[in-house]
């Protein structure tokens, strides 16, 4: 990646950037991890509502073809569908504009309602008109309260929702397809599409997405995956959104410049910023202390980077294979899902050697880490 194209700095005002490597210091489980979800199809997400009720992102993944994508856990630790119905029992060949599909991420924000990302086809499918969608609903009752589909102009052919998060009225989606993100301001109405297709949200080719033992990832035929922009946060305060490949680096860019209509994509590119070098990663969450959780699925270990770019262990376990999207209750809990995402055929030299039952895992979190402080979950 040429080096015009993003801004490196060796301190930015928020991470320190490590440019040439990652080093960690091996640490056993500072704390115990507990399992409190078994699935018998992938879970690659969670979230929790203010009175603890846990929910799980069950993807429409190759070998899952019946689950229904969206789940309650109940007091035994198992799945039960939500919101219930038809939004729940899609199969091939349905209409899915009412129906959860290909659901690639879910979360949870100060207001107490679930979001869930809809892909709307498996992966390799073209979705229908309006079946790639996100979907807000009431976490107690199951009601949908929303659903948001956009034109060709914001999600064109080839374009995938993967991940999202809100601050304030904003709703923020990355683009994992043709790379991009999509702003939606509830208050308004109003969408944007920002840096689209731009080398910024793609893989550079130098990067590779790699597994436990630092296997690169690919399928019976040596195709690597493509995935472009995927893992997303936004700080506390909203003036920052980050990004990252499944391989990384972590970049970031300001949200005042992304909303900024008089800047062009090509403009917004050279604003870019690399954060950080990472492992590959499954998935993220950022605390109100401005540190960031990545799920290392290199090494099965949750890592804390710091905003002055200190790095340590927060656990490792060989239970987190694959770890994924990261989530933060209310009284301080992490919260893992272990989808085994590496042992599928398609990232597994052609084998698929996933073994239900798929865990979520959870610890709680301690008040400071290795010298790091740690804050609560941000909230949007």
């Amino acid at each position: 990646m040429s080096s015009h194209s993003i801004t490196r700095r060796l301190f930015l005002n928020g991470i320190a950037v490590g440019l040439a490597s990652y080093p960690f210091e091996k640490v056993e489980a500072k704390e115990q991890l507990f399992v409190v979800a078994q699935s018998p199809f992938i879970a690659s997400g969670v979230a929790v509502s203010h009175e603890g009720e846990i929910f799980l992102g069950l993807p429409r993944l190759p070998g899952m073809e019946k689950t229904f994508s969206l789940a309650r856990v109940n007091s035994s630790g198992q799945p039960i569908p939500f919101p219930g119905g038809s939004w729940n029992t899609w199969q091939k060949g349905q209409d899915g504009t009412r129906a959860f599909v290909m659901v690639n991420a879910i979360h949870l924000f100060r207001d107490n309602t679930l979001w869930v990302v809809d892909q709307g086809a498996p992966p390799g499918g073209q979705p229908q008109a309006g079946a790639q969608k996100l979907v807000q609903l009431d976490v107690k009752t199951g009601r949908i309260i929303r659903v948001l589909s956009f034109s060709d102009a914001i999600m064109p052919p080839g374009a995938r929702f993967n991940d999202l998060r809100i601050h304030g009225d904003l709703i923020f989606v990355t683009d994992s397809g043709l790379g991009g993100v999509i702003i939606h301001n509830l208050s308004t109405g109003k969408t944007l599409r920002r840096l689209s297709g731009q080398k910024v949200m793609r893989n550079d080719g130098i990067h590779l997405h790699k597994g436990i033992g630092e296997r690169i990832l690919a399928d019976g035929n040596e195709k690597r995956p493509d995935t472009a922009s995927d893992d997303i946060e936004v700080d506390a305060s909203g003036t920052w959104f980050y990004f990252a490949v499944p391989a990384g680096p972590l970049k970031r860019i300001k949200v005042a410049d992304l909303l900024d209509t008089a800047q062009t994509d090509n403009q917004l590119a050279q604003k870019v910023e690399i954060v950080a070098e990472i492992p590959s990663i499954g998935g993220t969450c950022m605390d109100t202390h401005g540190n960031f959780y990545l799920a290392d699925a290199e090494n099965s270990r949750i890592t804390v980077l710091s905003p002055q770019g200190k790095r340590a262990t927060l656990v490792q376990d060989d239970r987190l294979i694959s770890p994924d999207a990261l989530f933060i209750d209310r009284h301080r809990r992490l919260y893992i899902p272990c989808p085994q995402l590496q042992k599928l055929a398609f990232l597994n030299n052609g084998r698929n050697e996933v073994r239900a039952p798929f865990l979520v895992l959870s610890m709680p979190l301690p008040e400071s880490l290795d010298g790091i402080s740690l804050g609560e979950g941000v909230e949007g």
